[in-house]
């Protein structure tokens, strides 16, 4: 009975500390993957970068290469030329003169990653046993929350609400006035048909024009027609027109030899001026000439 009673509890111990092992294992398990840590890997590479301001980093986030992770932060140490981040990289990386090291914000919610950029291909490399320089960070939500701040001030101490408020004064009387069928677009807006009518009358007035100038009715119509006659008469008396002036360009008939011919353009002006002086004595002696012929008539 007592041998029962022994072998009952060493059944029971060595069940229990199975279950224990069982359970250890399963935590350690479980804290190797919450933790993302890697311990079956040996080959690993590590990296200092210095700040002047980490920007709330925290030891354990990730390191992003590429959009991917393949390390995480370690620790850091407060120097005097700024905080110095220790990071763990399960890779290699093939650094250049120009590469970028930042803090960068995870989302709006918080969170933040440690990004490296290993530069351009073109450029001298850099070993990663390097005390690396990153770059100022920037938070993304304390600008956006400075720039908020910032348009509440504008909105509440700058003129942004008054003009706002004219503007919608000027918006509600534009508004009442179209309403009361004031200026042309409130009476077309209004119930009186009078502006409609009139307008309607207009459309069909330059409706009946386009169609008798359609037709090639009226000046403008023979002007706009597929009949050339018009045309063609317009175009002959240009060209009459044109012959003329090149006659009188060349000297030819009596105008164009007044215009081109001086001694010709004196005669004819010194025919008119003595022509206008027998007119001028002619109206001169008029008057005695009829006294005479009424004297000696009535003799």
């Amino acid at each position: 009975m007592k041998k029962e009673w022994v072998a009952r509890e060493l059944t029971m111990e060595v069940v229990v500390g199975a279950f224990m092992v069982m359970v250890l294992l399963g935590m350690g398990y479980f804290t190797i993957i919450l933790s993302k840590e890697n311990i079956f890997t040996s080959d690993r590479h590590k990296i200092e970068v210095v700040f002047k301001n980490i920007m709330g980093l925290s030891k354990g986030d990730r390191v992003v290469v590429r959009g991917m992770a393949i390390g995480k932060v370690n620790g850091f140490h407060l120097k005097p030329d700024g905080v110095h981040v220790h990071a763990t990289l399960e890779q290699s990386l093939n650094l250049r003169t120009n590469y970028t090291v930042s803090v960068v914000t995870a989302s709006v919610l918080g969170g933040r990653y440690l990004e490296v950029n290993e530069g351009s291909a073109d450029c001298p490399e850099v070993g990663m046993n390097t005390v690396l320089h990153g770059q100022d960070p920037f938070d993304l939500v304390a600008d956006a929350a400075v720039m908020i701040n910032s348009l509440k001030n504008g909105l509440t101490e700058g003129e942004i609400v008054e003009n706002l408020k004219k503007t919608m004064a000027e918006i509600r009387e534009i508004a009442d006035r179209l309403s009361a069928g004031k200026g042309t677009l409130g009476k077309l807006l209004s119930e009186d048909d009078k502006l409609y009518n009139d307008l309607a009358d207009t459309v069909a007035s330059l409706k009946n024009v386009t169609t008798r100038m359609d037709k090639g009715e009226g000046t403008l119509g023979k002007l706009l027609s597929a009949d050339d006659k018009l045309y063609d008469d317009l175009s002959d008396s240009v060209a009459s027109l044109k012959n003329i002036t090149a006659s009188i360009e060349k000297g030819e008939g009596m105008l164009g030899k007044m215009v081109k011919d001086e001694k010709l353009y004196n005669d004819i002006q010194s025919i008119v001026k003595e022509a206008r002086a027998t007119i001028d004595d002619f109206r001169e002696t008029a008057p005695i000439t009829t006294f005479s012929s009424i004297f000696f008539g009535a003799f």
